[in-house]
């Protein structure tokens, strides 16, 4: 009996070591998941992420990543403005019972500062959740979030230091998909986004004349890529390169290979906006020559409600429109149900573009040497650069 009581002891002392060596592996393995995102964000040349400190858990059913104080600064052109987030703390943390399963915990408020205005981003929910991949846990930090969701409720945009509110979004939701091994039938990337009821601030849609109280019903997107696009590793490619013609380059030698792999994507578009409902979707394939075909479709109702509300707040606008309905009457036309609706359904390829059944035009081939290998700028001519000028 009491060697078997022994035994039990060992056991349980075994597991516990055992237990809080997987707590101090996860933990540094976040760690370094963490300190690896950082570092690709400050390689780009245009982001700058710092901190004053970086706790991890006490507890050893958790592993967490926390960066007290940490500052975001985003220069998008040299030498043009800089846009910075700071917040009181940021971090993530890992439930050793759920391994696949990253928590981002995200600050309620965000400070903003511009070098024009200063403000803030306040949530009164803020949930964020990603999968990992399971080769994070053996080393490989390439591509280790394979989707994820977000949820957002109550999210004011502030000005004045926060004292002046700009606009507020009721709710907003996101969900993310990701798979850097996707063959030519495989989803490679989709994303999901809805929002609810955005509204600017009464007091400067009142100020603008902003139609619809400057509302937003709803809102909602979607999108997806097959075929073999590595999304992580070309952003972390895109990000390496200089701002200017190398980042375009390889953003196109990019696109081509995956249009000659198979590649293939659709996309979805709805809203809400005052009376009217719109709708757009379209899809886009790429044979083995990387010539693009595909479909688009777009639907909106209630157009002359529509229309005669932005005509009233902006007048000066109504040239503008008679033009839209004199260039898109063919696809007008009015019912009880929806008013004056739009509808327009387009399929194009080799054989043209074919609107609602007729076809409108031609669609020549895309030229992708041409796009890679763009002809050289003739110089300029000294002088006003008119190239009249003669030396």
């Amino acid at each position: 009996m009491r060697g078997f009581t022994k035994g039990l002891a060992g056991l349980a002392v075994l597991t516990i070591l055992a237990w809080l060596g997987l707590w101090l592996y996860a933990e540094m393995r976040l760690k370094q998941l963490v300190a690896a995102e950082i570092s690709r964000a400050n390689a780009s040349g245009t982001v700058q992420i710092s901190y004053d400190a970086l706790t991890t858990s006490d507890s050893p059913l958790v592993a967490s990543v926390t960066l007290a104080n940490p500052s975001w600064t985003s220069q998008p052109t040299p030498g043009g403005p800089t846009v910075s987030l700071r917040a009181a703390s940021v971090g993530a943390h890992i439930d050793l019972l759920a391994p696949l399963l990253l928590h981002v915990d995200m600050p309620l408020s965000i400070t903003i500062t511009t070098p024009e205005a200063s403000g803030a981003l306040t949530f009164a929910v803020a949930d964020i959740t990603e999968n990992l991949s399971p080769s994070l846990w053996t080393g490989n930090t390439s591509n280790p979030i394979t989707g994820g969701d977000a949820h957002f409720d109550g999210i004011n945009l502030l000005a004045s230091n926060g004292s002046l509110q700009v606009a507020q979004i009721d709710s907003l939701t996101l969900h993310e998909l990701l798979d850097a091994t996707a063959g030519p039938g495989g989803t490679a990337m989709s994303l999901t986004e809805t929002m609810n009821h955005f509204q600017i601030s009464p007091i400067i849609s009142r100020l603008i004349n902003l139609p619809f109280h400057g509302q937003i019903a709803y809102l909602g997107f979607s999108m997806r890529l097959s075929g073999p696009l590595d999304w992580q590793s070309m952003a972390r490619g895109i990000a390496a390169l200089p701002q200017g013609d190398a980042r375009v380059h390889f953003m196109l030698q990019s696109l081509h290979q995956w249009a000659l792999a198979g590649g293939s994507g659709q996309a979805s578009l709805s809203a809400s906006l005052g009376p009217s409902q719109f709708a757009a979707a379209g899809g886009i394939k790429f044979n083995n020559q990387g010539q693009p075909s595909g479909t688009a479709a777009f639907s909106a109702t209630h157009l002359d409600a529509f229309t005669d509300a932005i005509t009233s707040a902006y007048p000066a606008l109504q040239n503008g429109v008679s033009q839209f309905e004199a260039r898109f009457s063919p696809y007008l036309s009015t019912t009880d149900t929806g008013g004056q609706t739009l509808t327009m359904n387009t399929v194009y390829g080799p054989n043209g573009i074919v609107v609602n059944g007729s076809k409108t035009g031609s669609l020549p081939p895309l030229d992708w040497n041409n796009l890679l290998n763009p002809p050289p700028a003739p110089p300029t001519a000294p002088g006003d650069g008119s190239g009249a000028a003669t030396p």
